[in-house]
């Protein structure tokens, strides 16, 4: 019977059978005997159905059926009773709604397991009804709609409903235009609101830079599912912390959706931050010392031993050259131990700060790589630069010199450092073979190092094509240092 649906086949199973029609059985006589010229009719009938169905008598045998889960065939259920056909955790339940339903009440509906013929576990929703006969119920159906796969699939959204909301990670779900569709409570805890508060807002309102334009945010490349994010949340209470973790691309029902997974890394960062500060004055303390004390000390020694050459030539001449060799390998130690103390302690805010910093890194780049490196500024500022701050663009311009010569082939690199309205701004441009897009996410540590020392300055760091080939390194930091510092997302490119 194309075109109709499983209930209205039940149904017609159900009306075929004209009050009076159905002869009972007698006690122990099979229903298929007694059923007479009815009962083909109604295998034909059942057996069109898609879902297992079971005509019973008032004895819970089954007078016709077309499937039943465990059994292989239509002939291995007629006349079964009915108890042999369900295993013993649903048995009584559904024998006994079958009698509340023979005794006259209204259908009953179960949920069942039952199992197949290989023994696998398969759900089912069992709805027991009566097929009236010469006024009260003489014959039951028993229709069993297969729910495996919506079970199955409920209990997996169930238990993954439990995972997410134990989980310590902050986690929601957001739409294409940056609306909160879903958070656990790792995620409400964290920007300090109530349970559920946050759904229907704006991710833009906690988060700000990347998520206040939703190109910023969105997948940069058609094959990408996931990447990296790091910005400044926003409390309830306005205050301030930072956020990293994991935006994941979804689909769900046609539409893109974003999965978001954070942690507050906070103290993490502030613990880095300590760290790298301290690595930074012990670099500083050894540089001075390298510089004034070894450096010097290695200087007395070259004077003392140029006297002695001067005696040497008029009352010892043979050993003359010997005192002239060692004199050159006091003087190679020298430049060797400036050249530490440089390296230590690039920076030095007694001798130059910065600036004169930088023109050294060019000088130097120059004569070790063999290329032309210059450098220009323009910074003013009421107060010279901190040496934090200083520190950490030397080591960013180093490290971008390195990859432009190593890395990009260049043979000319400029280095501009600025400052305009608060804001600190470095520069460096090649004419080389340019950064292919799969670098910035390469496995190296250079550039993930580059970002994280943006971000401890609060700035951030962006890689650029150049005006003429080659690639432009920015970074931007304001002159002031604050606490908490800003984090920039990764994927500010």
């Amino acid at each position: 019977m194309p075109g109709m649906s499983p209930s209205s086949k039940v149904c017609l199973v159900k009306s075929a059978v004209q009050p009076g029609q159905w002869p009972l059985a007698e006690e122990g006589d099979r229903p298929a005997a007694a059923t007479g010229s009815l009962l083909p009719a109604l295998r034909n009938v059942v057996a069109s159905l898609p879902d297992c169905v079971l005509l019973l008598d008032r004895d819970l045998r089954v007078v016709t059926g077309n499937r039943w889960p465990g059994r292989a065939s239509p002939q291995e259920i007629e006349g079964a009773e009915l108890a042999t056909l369900l295993p013993q955790p649903v048995r009584d339940d559904v024998l006994q709604a079958a009698g509340r339903v023979l005794a006259g009440g209204p259908q009953e509906k179960l949920i069942a397991a039952l199992y197949g013929t290989e023994g696998q576990e398969r759900h089912f929703e069992l709805t027991v009804s009566a097929i009236p006969g010469s006024g009260q119920p003489a014959v039951l159906t028993l229709h069993g709609a297969e729910t495996t796969e919506r079970t199955r699939a409920e209990r997996a959204m169930a238990v993954q409903a439990r995972m997410i909301e134990s989980m310590l990670e902050g986690v929601a779900v957001i739409s294409e235009g940056g609306v909160i569709e879903i958070t656990n409570p790792a995620f409400d805890a964290m920007f300090g609101f109530e349970r559920g508060r946050l759904v229907g807002s704006s991710i833009a309102s906690l988060a700000g830079r990347p998520f206040d334009r939703p190109e910023r945010w969105r997948m940069p490349e058609p094959g990408m599912r996931s990447v990296n994010i790091e910005f400044e949340g926003r409390r309830h209470d306005g205050g301030a912390f930072a956020a990293a973790g994991v935006l994941a691309k979804l689909d769900i029902a046609g539409h893109e959706q974003g999965l978001v997974v954070l942690q507050d890394v906070s103290e993490r960062q502030e613990l880095e931050r300590a760290i790298l500060q301290a690595v930074n004055r012990e670099q500083y303390r050894i540089g001075n010392d390298l510089h004034d004390g070894l450096g010097q000390e290695l200087t007395g020694i070259a004077l003392m031993l140029r006297g002695v050459a001067g005696r040497v030539a008029t009352e010892y001449p043979p050993i003359l050259t010997e005192i002239e060799g060692i004199t050159h390998l006091v003087n190679n130690a020298i430049e060797s131990t400036r050249a530490l103390a440089r390296g230590l302690s690039p920076v030095n805010l007694e001798r130059g700060g910065l600036r004169d910093a930088l023109e050294g890194l060019a000088m130097h780049a120059s004569e070790l790589y063999g290329v032309t490196v210059a450098f220009t500024h323009r910074v003013r500022t009421p107060r010279p630069l901190g040496a934090e701050l200083a520190n950490h663009l030397y080591r960013i311009a180093q490290e971008a010199l390195r990859n432009a010569v190593q890395h990009g082939r260049a043979r000319t690199i400029r280095l501009h450092l600025s400052s305009l309205r608060g804001n600190v701004r470095l520069a460096i441009t090649d004419d080389g073979i340019g950064m292919q897009p799969q670098a910035l996410d390469a496995a190296g540590m250079g550039l993930k190092i580059m970002r994280y020392r943006a971000r401890i300055l609060g700035g951030q760091v962006r890689f650029e094509p150049g005006d003429d080939g080659g690639t432009r390194v920015i970074c931007e930091c304001p002159l002031a240092l604050t606490a908490p510092r800003r984090a920039a997302s990764v994927m500010d490119r």
